[in-house]
This record gives structure tokens, sequence and C-alpha cells, in this order.
């Protein structure tokens, strides 16, 4: 994952809906969050530190143990005053397990990572037992470009597997499925993720052999890749921040 993390800054990409957040007080008050599925948590500790001054406690969410320890200390360097738990533990079996309730929840870049028959019976456990009465839910995604062209990543899935791969409704379809559990829209932001596809190494190539059904060599995913990407420089990844809400009772 270095290798994709040094190729964008999200945190920047994303700046100007953090300061509209930030400036409609969307989430001014909230003293209490879970952040899950989070990796190193770059993005949900820049949406911290900007848009939720007078948070209190944090729980953190994250199977992969390598991450942890970076994510360990990255909230003990950027947020010191808040009282943190950090859970090596995927989210399916944390949820089923957390007696805590939150004001916000945040799940950047993670839904799609979690199984699609697990998606609902997780979403509707935050609802009903770990979300106060009028929480927030932060979910970003990746949604079908505007001009409706196919994106990169799905012309390098189909080109790697001879099958056809949709990611122009993540978002669309998280969103129908938390309406349908009961959450409401509170806001929603479409935004642009620069990723640089210059210069590319082995690591990148590894990361897209996730796609392929069977094993293959590294040689031929580079080779479909670069078939791909041809002389690019960057990868436009078109992606949606939605905040909703769970009804007051």
């Amino acid at each position: 994952m270095e290798s994709i993390r040094r190729r964008f800054d999200e945190v920047k990409d994303i700046s100007p809906i953090l300061e509209e957040i930030r400036s409609e007080r969307l989430v001014d008050g909230a003293r209490s969050c879970a952040i899950i599925g989070c990796g190193y948590g770059e993005l949900e500790l820049a949406f911290i530190e900007q848009c939720m001054p007078e948070l209190e406690t944090l729980t953190a969410v994250e199977p992969e143990a390598e991450s942890v320890v970076e994510l360990k200390a990255r909230i003990a360097r950027q947020l010191p005053n808040v009282r943190s738990t950090v859970f090596e533990q995927a989210v399916e079996s944390w949820a089923v397990s957390c007696d805590q309730v939150f004001d916000v929840v945040v799940m950047f870049h993670c839904v799609t990572e979690i199984p699609e028959p697990e998606r609902r019976p997780l979403f509707s456990r935050l609802l009903e037992s770990l979300m106060k009465p009028g929480s927030l839910l932060l979910v970003v995604t990746r949604n079908g470009r505007l001009d409706g062209s196919q994106t990169t990543d799905s012309r390098i899935a189909e080109a790697l597997t001879g099958r056809p791969y949709d990611d122009s409704k993540w978002y669309d379809d998280t969103r129908q499925l938390l309406q349908s559990i009961g959450f409401t829209v509170g806001y929603e932001r479409r935004y642009v993720l620069h990723l640089n596809v210059e210069n590319l190494d082995d690591a990148f190539f590894a990361l897209q052999a996730h796609f392929c059904d069977e094993p293959t060599t590294l040689e031929h995913v580079e080779q479909v890749v670069r078939s791909v990407i041809g002389d690019d420089k960057w990868n436009r990844r078109e992606m949606f921040f939605g905040l909703f809400r769970k009804p007051v009772v």
C-alpha cells in the first residue's frame, strides 16, 4: 500500500469538502467517534483535526497488524488530548461485541471491502445499537464518472479477468442500502482523487493483482496495467463523500 499512498494526496483533494463541513458546523459538538477500516488513518485523522474540535474519545478498528502499529502512533501524535482505543479486529466481529454508542462513525474507503452479505447486518447493528439518536455516519467511496466513461480501475480489472467489472455505482448502492435501513441523507459531495501513475513499480503491480481470480505472474500484471494506462500520468478517481444521520425518534 505504500506505493499507492505515495502517489496521491487525498487530504488535499478533499480539503474543500472539509472546509465546507467545518464552516457549516455539521459535526460540531461530537465528543465520541469510531473510525472503521481506517488503515493508517491519514484521512480520518485529518477529518477529525479539522472538523471535530470537541472530540474526547476515539475508537479505531483496523484488522491489519502493520497498519495498527502506525495508526496508534499517528493518533498519539495528532490527537494527544483524545482518549483512544484501537482494536485490531474485523469490523463485523467488533460491531457484534461493542457495547459503546457514538456521536459519529467514520467509514472511509472500506464499505466495499466488507463482504456484501455482511453489509446490511453491520449497518443495522450500527443504527440500532452503536449510534446515538441524531448521530452521524460518514462514508467515502468511489462512484461513476460524471461523463459516463469507464474508470481506469474497471478497465484494468476487466483486462486481467476477462469479465465485466462495474465500480460505477458503489456510492449509489451504499446510499440505497443505508436509506433502506433507516438512515437519512444529510450532506453529499463529489470530489476527484488524483493518482499519479508515472514510474510504476512492482508494489503497484502487485496491488493490481488482487483483481485476478487465479494466481498469475507480476510480469503479466505489469503488461496488462501498462497497456491500459498507456501514456497517462494521472488516474482520475471520482469519489463521493456522504453524511448520513440516524433519525431522532
